[in-house]
């Protein structure tokens, strides 16, 4: 890369444990040549299994959670302090939240929604959330939760206005290459948000990038990703990825590693 400066990508929501059997090992060397250096797994149906999944570049985190597709098959007590498996403390809730694609009760996903948003309340976590047709009751919800620790709506591809509105209460918005398919709606999103509350995420094994060469999405395209938002926000893309990458360390309140990093100067913003 030009000028010896080195980016470094967090890719915030990475099913790891869903990609094909035997390819996660493969799938983590190649994100780990593309500079990836933290994961988070979300829970779609309780903790994910991410124990044998390792690597020794890459720190892999993960979230506890339902997702609302997954409530009917589930199994989860609402009645535990800490209902997640692990011994470890989850760095988030989620995926969670409310999708109008589904056969499931819009009433029941809301009272699995809001139990895991009052969850992560209790714990002072932050919630990742699932949200397809439902925006402004979403909106609600986290309105009446104010939540301390925030929220991210993942793989945003709603309208500039409701992202607006999403971080107005605290929220971030996390990008994927599902944003990339209209981009002048990307356009007029990066301008109703500021680059503090945008991350970044590949939602692997889907949404692959059009020209991805893999059958499957993986973190290794984070990069590509973060190329054409930045083209279209008109910053550097190394500007962009220190930007989403320091929002997501600090979201998530994670410590830093000791890792030699060259740091590039950080416009504040598009």
């Amino acid at each position: 890369m030009a000028g010896g400066s080195i980016m470094r990508w967090f890719d915030t929501h990475c099913h790891l444990n869903l990609l094909p059997a035997g390819s996660a090992t493969e799938a983590l060397r190649k994100a780990d040549l593309a500079g990836v250096d933290k994961i988070l797994v979300p829970g779609i149906a309780g903790s994910p299994p991410i124990s044998e999944i390792a690597s020794e570049n890459i720190e892999i985190f993960y979230a506890w959670g339902i997702h609302p597709g997954f409530i009917d098959s589930a199994k989860f007590d609402f009645t535990a302090a800490a209902p997640w498996q692990s011994a470890s403390r989850p760095i988030a809730i989620g995926e969670c939240g409310l999708d109008r694609r589904l056969h499931i009760s819009i009433e029941k996903q809301v009272m699995v929604f809001v139990r895991q948003v009052e969850l992560a309340k209790l714990h002072n976590l932050p919630v990742i959330v699932h949200q397809v047709g439902y925006p402004a009751r979403t909106l609600q919800i986290l309105k009446s939760a104010a939540l301390e620790a925030g929220f991210v709506i993942h793989s945003y591809s709603g309208s500039p206005e409701m992202a607006a509105e999403f971080v107005a209460i605290g929220g971030k918005i996390s990008l994927s290459a599902a944003c990339l398919r209209k981009p002048e709606k990307l356009q007029r999103l990066l301008a109703a948000v500021p680059l503090s509350a945008l991350l970044l995420e590949t939602d692997s094994p889907d949404m692959r990038l059009p020209d991805w060469p893999e059958k499957h999405n993986e973190p290794a395209a984070l990069p590509e990703i973060a190329a054409a938002v930045a083209r279209i926000c008109g910053l550097s893309v190394e500007n962009l990825a220190e930007v989403v990458y320091t929002n997501a360390v600090q979201f998530f309140k994670l410590p830093e590693r000791d890792k030699q990093w060259t740091i590039v100067f950080i416009e504040p913003d598009c």
